[in-house]
């Protein structure tokens, strides 16, 4: 079952060569364009959409010292659209980090400036291991309450 693909963007092709990387989707997005089309009248997406959906870390950075009021705020405006995203079969939508993510107790985003806790939006899910050199993190979009 689809749900949220969190990548960092090394991973993808490109700028890895095709057949080296996961593949990347097709309309990119802003992640505050993207929580704004969200809290819409009209559901946007079907199963046709190819989301990738970049700067979620500089949400987070901007939203110093509120930071972790701004995640669990993200973490509900996404629980709230899960129903619609399964209800119109959309397929993964994918995350994109600049930053490496790390999994260690709780899942975060190493930034130079400070470890964001994207654990607060999307939990902690478990790496999923293509290769030696290609990890990502799939969750539903029905995330678990925190």
């Amino acid at each position: 079952m689809p749900g949220y693909q969190l990548i960092q963007e090394k991973y993808l092709t490109p700028p890895q060569p095709a057949g080296k990387g996961f593949r990347a989707n097709n309309r990119r997005i802003g992640f505050l364009d993207f929580l704004r089309e969200l809290e819409g009248d009209h559901f946007p997406y079907h199963e046709e959409s190819s989301l990738l959906v970049v700067g979620l870390e500089d949400v987070l950075l901007s939203s110093r010292p509120e930071m972790k009021k701004i995640t669990l705020l993200i973490h509900k405006k996404l629980q709230h659209s899960a129903r619609h995203f399964e209800n119109n079969n959309c397929p993964w939508v994918q995350i994109v980090f600049r930053n490496d993510l790390v999994r260690g107790e709780t899942l975060r985003v190493h930034h130079p400036a400070i470890d964001l806790p994207i654990h607060l939006i999307f939990g902690s899910p478990p790496p999923e291991i293509i290769s030696e050199h290609l990890i990502c993190y799939r969750c539903s979009f029905n995330l678990s309450s925190l």
